[in-house]
């Protein structure tokens, strides 16, 4: 398992197998030390792609990475183990250790059988001495390339933590491409007076460029911002800026601006697919809007409109990019955007965190398909 050459999702495929488990799975802590990532699985096909970010001390895997202590679970409830990707798949029994090196957590390593199963020392050994090996490549020397170097640069704009907002109940995800990295981004800020902004978008084109240029954006973005709290007007703003210093980009922004007590919400849509809601009591569906501005850098003096979104207690808004629900070369689901777009609403509803509500539209909408394209996804629940 020491050999640089394997992926860590080759290691941990070797660790579900020496254990004899039914799923293996890896979570990295963020740049912030709050937050545990998915980074790989086995045992649960594609869908783990849309794993519950977990928080430092919350559920099974927040747990480990706090005490960094081995934790043995054999109740699996929603308080328990947050992950409703384990929780669907019938995961009965699960251990888990921290990834540590030097007194210093950098994830969790965890297993789990579908049946009930105690796990004994002898696991709890081998699950330790893979922890240990994981640990020494993840601090080890690696040579940088162009992928690891947009990869590396796409982490850092994208924070796996969204900020904590009193009455929003927020989660993100961000998928690269199997192939190469693209332009997607998501953004979630407070400003001066407590309003908070919430950005999708998607810079056209792959590789490093794109995802420079979407960094450059994303600071453009948040300093008009601050000046105006229009989301029509500083998506113009935006548009001169990336026809002007960006000539021959194209990109797709959604912009949406709320404010305490988060009763509405000011939406302003630059070619970008509308969000989807769910409201108490209503199928969740597609936002219906006349709105149908032009993406960035076609026409930087074209006008651009708002539209007002009711959005009391219960509602929650999924803003995504296309990498979500279009079509793949060679996926096993053929079926047209539209239900595509069913599929992924099915999975939804109002009375579900945010967290869940990720996961579930991410494991409807990819399954164990090869992802072609990136795909980010933000959620917005406002709180009861």
């Amino acid at each position: 398992m020491s050999e640089r050459s394997l992926s860590f999702a080759d290691v941990v495929d070797q660790v579900r197998s020496n254990l004899g488990s039914d799923t293996a799975s890896l979570l990295l802590m963020d740049e912030s030390h709050t937050v545990l990532e998915p980074a790989a699985s086995a045992g649960l096909g594609g869908q783990w792609r849309g794993a519950t970010h977990v928080r430092l001390g919350r559920g099974f895997a927040g747990r480990i990475a706090e005490s960094a202590e081995p934790v043995f679970l054999d109740e699996i409830t929603p308080e328990s183990v947050l992950n409703p990707i384990l929780r669907d798949a019938g995961v009965q029994s699960l251990l888990g250790v921290p990834v540590q090196l030097g007194g210093r957590v950098l994830g969790v390593l965890h297993v789990g059988s579908k049946t009930r199963r105690t796990f004994d020392d002898n696991d709890r050994e081998l699950l330790e001495k893979a922890a240990a090996e994981i640990a020494q490549r993840l601090t080890g020397a690696h040579g940088i390339d162009e992928h690891t170097a947009a990869l590396a640069l796409q982490r850092s704009l994208l924070p796996a933590a969204p900020p904590l907002i009193e009455g929003l109940d927020l989660a993100v995800r961000y998928l690269p491409s199997d192939g190469d990295l693209g332009g997607d981004w998501y953004d979630i800020f407070t400003l001066p007076g407590g309003d908070v902004a919430l950005v999708m978008g998607d810079v056209q084109g792959h590789g490093l460029r794109s995802a420079v240029v979407m960094g450059r954006l994303r600071s453009a973005l948040r300093a008009y911002a601050l000046d105006d709290r229009d989301p029509a007007t500083i998506l113009r703003r935006l548009d001169r800026k990336l026809t002007h210093f960006e000539n021959g980009t194209l990109a797709t922004v959604a912009l949406a601006i709320t404010r305490p007590p988060f009763d509405h919400v000011t939406l302003s849509l630059a070619g970008h697919p509308a969000p989807v809601v769910a409201r108490p009591g209503e199928q969740p569906a597609e936002l219906e809007t006349d709105q149908h501005d032009l993406m960035l850098g076609v026409d930087p003096e074209v006008s651009r409109t708002n539209v007002e979104i009711p959005f009391p207690e219960g509602t929650a808004l999924a803003f995504y990019t296309d990498g979500l629900i279009d079509l793949r070369p060679g996926a096993k689901l053929v079926a047209p955007r539209a239900y595509r777009m069913q599929a992924v609403c099915s999975r939804m509803a109002a009375d579900q965190d945010a967290e869940t509500i990720c996961a579930r539209m991410i494991a409807m909408a990819l399954g164990d398909e090869e992802l072609t394209d990136d795909v980010a996804l933000m959620v917005v629940r406002h709180e009861s």
